[in-house]
């Protein structure tokens, strides 16, 4: 029987569990084929693990920013002479890149093509890709038998500063995926050139899913981290039906775009447990979003926002300044809106053009790609790409930490002196920042030493 690694690589912040990989390994595991999955995120030694294990194939996973330390563990385990398989976005829009470090890519989705290239069935390039599986019910939940289930578990303790708003402190939090595709066509987001449909899982999967993550590793929260959990409001009703009638003890959040809720929809899935509704706002310049096909309007994100809060569901944003096109009053405008409007929290990044986008191919276009920038710099907090003309980074970085300040002062929730000790230690940048605002502002530290809890 082969013996099959799947390495997820990168040493930044891990925050949810490697799902992808976790699919790949439940549907090998399906063939009976023997799988160790190999998580640098999680703190594992992945060469070490690698020499103890001695598998046939090494299957790495590749994002942008990851892409350096995918391609560092390739060529490492080249030189011991292993057979190795790079997939996952960044593979797929680059394979010539890859393929300089490895034996065979994957374009595409996975699942087949990784058991055809384990069984070698009809494998005549070191470039393959195969169908898209159409029914996802067909391929099992994700192997977390094989991940290291107490880190994930653990989010909202190790990172105070995640997305997780909605869940109290010391709670087993877990990700959960249960679609693949988005049917709209932002020009900043991968799902451009993928030309696949949406699928989704039926009601009944997903439920028993939720049932063995509550019952096998005592979860209390669920993120549904899929591009839009509410575009199939049907197959949502029904979910949060079974929820119910199988009385799930468990709250939940979502991703979802502005114009497929209503108060109905919202109110139904807080009837299930749903705490928290996280949306690409992008933006509060109409001219923004236009300007991103991002198809909605600035007052479908203010309605969202008023929505959620009047079910009493948080409502948690994300946004994007220094866009193509985009000027110092569109900016501003996205500034005000989040003053001006009910949010939980804004988080606010410098946008970056990723490869395969249709943003990626503007700058090409424009030749706004420089010759000497790093894979490793597409992440939150760099500037790899000077995609907009007329604001400069050092602008951007401006306005992008007075937004921090204004989400962080008028919060309701009790700060710990832990929580504000590890979000220093992550973001000194901020910490000095916020510590000006306070010295030109006294009224705050009064908001401030009101939330302070010792605990």
């Amino acid at each position: 029987m082969k013996k099959v690694a799947l390495i997820n690589p990168g040493t930044g912040m891990a925050y949810q569990e490697p799902l992808n990989l976790g699919f790949l390994a439940s549907y090998l595991e399906m063939y009976g084929i023997d799988v160790k999955i190999i998580d640098e995120q999680a703190g594992q030694n992945v060469i070490l693990e690698i020499d103890r294990y001695n598998p046939d194939i090494v299957a790495i996973t590749s994002t942008t920013p990851t892409a350096p330390d995918a391609y560092r563990i390739a060529d490492e385990c080249k030189r011991k002479g292993l057979f190795t398989v790079m997939g996952g976005v960044h593979a797929s829009i680059l394979p010539d890149e890859a393929l300089q470090h490895v034996d065979i890519v994957v374009k595409g989705e996975g699942e087949i093509a990784l058991l055809d290239i384990v069984l070698n069935n009809n494998i005549d390039s070191r470039i393959i890709s195969r169908p898209y599986i159409k029914n996802i019910d067909d391929i099992p939940t994700p192997a977390r038998h094989l991940m290291d289930m107490d880190f994930y578990l653990s989010t909202k303790d190790r990172i105070p500063d995640s997305y997780l708003y909605f869940v109290p402190p010391n709670t087993r939090t877990a990700s959960i995926i249960t679609s693949r595709g988005c049917p709209y066509l932002c020009n900043f987001c991968h799902n451009t050139w993928k030309d696949m449909p949406c699928r989704y899982n039926s009601p009944e999967m997903v439920i028993s899913e939720i049932k063995k993550l509550v019952q096998i590793y005592g979860v209390g929260a669920v993120f549904f981290i899929e591009d839009n959990l509410f575009v199939n409001r049907k197959r949502l009703i029904k979910i949060c039906e079974l929820i119910k009638l199988n009385n799930i003890d468990i709250i939940w959040g979502g991703n979802a775009r502005v114009d497929n809720i209503d108060e109905e929809i919202l109110q139904i899935a807080k009837d299930a447990g749903c705490k928290q509704v996280t949306f690409g706002f992008e933006s509060g310049s109409q001219r923004t979003l236009d300007l991103m096909n991002k198809g909605t309007t600035v007052e479908q994100n203010r309605n969202a926002i008023e929505m959620c809060n009047r079910v009493g569901i948080i409502p948690q944003g994300t946004f994007m300044i220094g866009n193509a096109h985009e000027t110092l009053e569109d900016i501003n405008l996205t500034k005000q809106f989040i003053i001006d409007n009910k949010i939980e929290s804004a988080g606010v990044c410098i946008t970056i053009a990723y490869p395969g986008t249709k943003l990626w191919n503007w700058c090409k276009e424009h030749g706004k790609i420089p010759l000497d920038f790093k894979w490793e710099d597409f992440t939150f907090g760099n500037n790899p790409i000077q995609i907009c003309d007329d604001v400069s980074y050092s602008e951007l970085r401006k306005i992008q930490f007075e937004i921090d300040q204004v989400c962080f002062f008028r919060k309701n929730d009790a700060l710990n002196i832990s929580r504000l000790i590890k979000s220093s230690i992550m973001h000194p940048d901020r910490l000095l920042t916020m510590l000006k605002t306070v010295s030109h502002n006294p009224r705050m530290i009064k908001s401030i030493g009101e939330r302070l809890k010792l605990r």
